[in-house]
Order: C-alpha cells, then sequence, then structure tokens
C-alpha cells in the first residue's frame, strides 16, 4: 500500500514540474459577424424572398452551353486536379494520425560475435568413465581454449508491439489537426473551383460579345463603303470636298483595325478557355463556341441584392480556409503541450533466437519474449519543446491575422463589386433607352427615304449612328455581366429568388 502512495505522490509530483514549464500563449482576436454587420452593405439576416446558393451558381443562367462548357472544365481542369489529390492526401493523413498511439511491426536481425584465445578461456570438457572392480578412463572430448578465436553467430526474427497512452489528449489533437487541414483542403479546392467557373463564364461571356461586336462592326464597314462611294461620287462632279472623303477613308481603315483586333481577342479568348477546360477536350469546346453568335446569355436577369448578409462573407470559400487553419493549429499547439509531461508507454516483443558457431543458425528453438511499460521525461529536451510550443503559438496568430486580413478584404471585395453591378445596371437601362430612341431615329429616317423626303446618305448617316448606339449598349451589357460575375465570385455564389 506504502509502494503505490510512493508511486502516486511522485506521478503528481512530476506532472506538477513538468506543468510549471509551459508559458500559456496570448491568441489574438477574431473578426467576428457582428463586426462585419458594421458595414453600410452589411445585415445580420437573410432577405426573405432570396436565396443564396452556393453550388452550380452557373445553373441561374439557364444556359445549355454554358452548362456543357463548366461541366467539361470541371471534369478536366488539371488545377482542380491537383486540389483533389490534396483532398485525398490530407484524408489518408487523418488515418495515419488516429493509428499513430500504436506501433507494431515485424523484425529480424542478427550479430556476429568473435572470441580470440588472449581473452577467452575455456575449461576442457571431459568424460570419466568407471570400470567396476578397475580405474576410472577420463576421456577429453573439448581440449581446453578450444573455442577460443572462434566466431559466434546469433539471429532472431520476431513480432515487436508498443501502445503510447494518451493521458493529455496528445494523439487525439494530431487526429483533429489533420481533420481541420482535410477540411481546408476542401475549401481550398472549393476556392479554385469557384475561379475557374467565374474565369470560364466571364470569358464565355466576352467571346459572345466579341461575336456581337463583329456583326456590328462589318455592318458599320459596309455602311462606310457606301457613302465613301457616295462621297467620292460628289467629289469627281465637283459636289464635294476631298477632305471629307479623306475623313471617310479612314473611318473605314480605323474600322478595319478594330475588326482585326476583334479577330485576334476571339481566337486569345478561346485559347484560354481551351487551356482551362484542357486541349484534349478543344473539339467539344469549338462546337459550343460556335453556339455564341445566337447565344441570349447577357440578357438573362440577374438578382443583385442591396444588402448582403454577414453569414455570406463568413462561409466564403477563403474565410472557411483559414477558419480550418486556425482550428488546427491550435490542435496542434495542444498536441504540443502534452510534450511536457511525462509519457507514458507499455510494449514488448517476442521472438525465437538462434545461436550457432560457424554460421550453423539451425537451431531457432529458443523463444524469447519482453514485455513492460516504458516512462518518458522531458528533462533534457525541454529547451526544444518550449521552442516548437512558442512556434506554434505564434503560427495560430498568424492565421488569425490571415483570417481578418482575409474578412477585411472580402468586405472591401464586395462593397466594390456591389456597387460597380448596381452602378452598370443603371448604366445598362440608360444605354437600353438610348438605343431604343436611336432604334426610333432610325426607322422614322428609312421613311423618310422612303417618300423622298431626305437622301440615301443622310439615311445611311442615321443608319451608322444607331449601330453605334447598339453597339454601345452590347458593350455595357457585357460590362454588367461581366461585373455580375465578379460580384459572383467576391460572394462565392448567386442570389436567386424563392420561385427560381
Amino acid at each position: 500500500m506504502k509502494a503505490k502512495k510512493i508511486i502516486l505522490i511522485s506521478w503528481l509530483l512530476l506532472i506538477t514540474g513538468c506543468s510549471s514549464y509551459v508559458r500559456e500563449t496570448h491568441e489574438d482576436l477574431m473578426q467576428t459577424k457582428n463586426d462585419i454587420q458594421l458595414q453600410g452593405n452589411f445585415t445580420s439576416s437573410e432577405d426573405q424572398n432570396l436565396v443564396f446558393v452556393h453550388e452550380k451558381w452557373w445553373s441561374n443562367y439557364n444556359d445549355p452551353d454554358l452548362n456543357k462548357l463548366m461541366e467539361i472544365a470541371l471534369n478536366s481542369n488539371a488545377d482542380l486536379k491537383v486540389a483533389e489529390f490534396n483532398i485525398q492526401a490530407a484524408s489518408a493523413a487523418i488515418d495515419a494520425a488516429e493509428h499513430s498511439a500504436f506501433q507494431m511491426g515485424l523484425y529480424a536481425g542478427a550479430s556476429v560475435h568473435g572470441t580470440s584465445k588472449p581473452y577467452t578461456k575455456s575449461k576442457a570438457v571431459s568424460k570419466s568413465i568407471s570400470i567396476p572392480g578397475g580405474p576410472t578412463l577420463t576421456s577429453t572430448l573439448l581440449p581446453e581454449d578450444a573455442l577460443a578465436g572462434e566466431t559466434a553467430y546469433a539471429a532472431g526474427a520476431g513480432i515487436s508491439a508498443n501502445y503510447n497512452f494518451d493521458f493529455y489528449d496528445k494523439y487525439e489533437n494530431l487526429t483533429k489537426e489533420q481533420r481541420y487541414l482535410a477540411e481546408s483542403a476542401k475549401f481550398h479546392s472549393k476556392l479554385v473551383e469557384l475561379n475557374i467557373t467565374t474565369n470560364i463564364a466571364k470569358l464565355y461571356g466576352y467571346y459572345i460579345y466579341l461575336q456581337g461586336e463583329k456583326i456590328n462592326l462589318h455592318k458599320k464597314l459596309a455602311i462606310l463603303t457606301s457613302i465613301q462611294d457616295k462621297v467620292r461620287a460628289r467629289v469627281e462632279f465637283g459636289g464635294g470636298e476631298e477632305e471629307d472623303l479623306l475623313i471617310i477613308q479612314n473611318k473605314i481603315l480605323t474600322l478595319k483595325r478594330y475588326i482585326n483586333l476583334n479577330d485576334f481577342q476571339k481566337e486569345s479568348t478561346a485559347e484560354i478557355i481551351y487551356s482551362l477546360s484542357s486541349y484534349k477536350n478543344r473539339d467539344r469546346v469549338e462546337k459550343i463556341l460556335k453556339n455564341a453568335e445566337v447565344s441570349r446569355l447577357m440578357e438573362q436577369e440577374f438578382i443583385i441584392p442591396n444588402k448582403i448578409s454577414s453569414d455570406v462573407i463568413v462561409n466564403r470559400p477563403d474565410v472557411q480556409y483559414y477558419l480550418m487553419m486556425i482550428k488546427s493549429q491550435k490542435a496542434k499547439l495542444k498536441s504540443l503541450k502534452s510534450d511536457f509531461y511525462p509519457q507514458v508507454s507499455i510494449g514488448g516483443d517476442v521472438g525465437y533466437r538462434g545461436v550457432g558457431l560457424d554460421n550453423s543458425f539451425k537451431d531457432f528453438s529458443s523463444l524469447m519474449w519482453s514485455f513492460g511499460p516504458k516512462v518518458y521525461l522531458p528533462v533534457f529536451n525541454l529547451s526544444g519543446i518550449k521552442a516548437n510550443y512558442k512556434i506554434a503559438g505564434i503560427q495560430v496568430n498568424v492565421f488569425i491575422a490571415d483570417y481578418n486580413k482575409t474578412i477585411n478584404n472580402s468586405i472591401q471585395d464586395i462593397n466594390t463589386k456591389l456597387s460597380s453591378a448596381k452602378i452598370s445596371k443603371i448604366n445598362y437601362i440608360n444605354l437600353d433607352h438610348i438605343e431604343k430612341n436611336e432604334g426610333k431615329i432610325y426607322k422614322n429616317s428609312n421613311f423618310k427615304f422612303k417618300i423622298g423626303s431626305i437622301s440615301e446618305y443622310e439615311n445611311l448617316k442615321d443608319h451608322y449612328i444607331y449601330l453605334d448606339s447598339s453597339l454601345y449598349k452590347t458593350q455595357q451589357a457585357y460590362k454588367l455581366y461581366s461585373d455580375q460575375i465578379d460580384l459572383i465570385n467576391s460572394l462565392g455564389g448567386v442570389y436567386k429568388s424563392r420561385e427560381q
């Protein structure tokens, strides 16, 4: 009974002594949803008429070609494949951490022992035979020092196991660390997916715009060519100035430069789309891009909310990534804290040994085993343990700083993108009205030309002005579409009405 008390008291003294070396770490404050709500564009709750969607946000546009393009990219993009492999590796690390307290394996070994006459002495081995009624005969079986200098061989094979008791949750926290790292890998993958899908959407929209711009530019070129013919005729008949013809010719040359630039931009945009969706799918992507001329993607209605829920920021992939990294590092810090305390393990081995001379390993009948506890005291390694613990505590604050920085950047990013999308929508509405007015003017011009009240030259000028207005509207339509995609990227998803 006294022995048990002595062991218990000694154990408590060891724990108390080791715990005195543990220094408390300082943890910086993290921004909360209440801090986010202090910003002008944010609120604590969702709009009752809207639903925020993270997954497959592009389906909101109801464009079959865009859906196909996304499917190809998500199945083929190299960055997404790397992210998926990182998730698999992180998941495998969880299993390794869960079983790190128990170690078991087979072992085999051999050793060579040499003996020499100056150091090894052996007695002679004799055998005596007594003859009844007669003398005793002695026979020497092994002379003195017969084994001196001979080589003895030993070999063994068996199984060994060791189990570390997790009194201070070291291995439990190591497992938690890996689980949070696996979650962070998933959120990193979502961030990669978000960036790829928003890039694909913007590029596809830009390709659609370029197709519309090309049609518009060729129509304007045809009009300028007709105007040039009429101005040239006037100059030849003395009814016009040569400068008027030169001005028209310069406009034609400038327009042709824009057409060439349009062709280059289409090719380069297509190449980027091929790259993001893998060149092996080029034929499939080309078929989709051919439909761009008749696409109505940028005419789809998009909801731009007045207020953004603070939950949207908290659930952004990049914010969640750093949140998981913080939790992972905190779990690592707890596991390192246990290194200040005594570590207790129990283990043993069992196997067979063989010993022989002249390499004669023929007898492995000797069973040998060992079993018992082990106590490790971190007496001579405290400086290293303290350093690792301090570094881990600092790393927690590094991730907290990254988390707070990401929150701040998210607020700024969303505020900027939200304002830009709202202004783009207003500008689009204004240009839509202007385009409709110019359309009416051109329609009236056609009527006037038909009845002969204006010349064909004036009618061509009105048509050119209308095409200019139509191009400005198309440009603003893409600007609005692009700003919408940027807003989706900053939010990490899209708002839909409950009916949708």
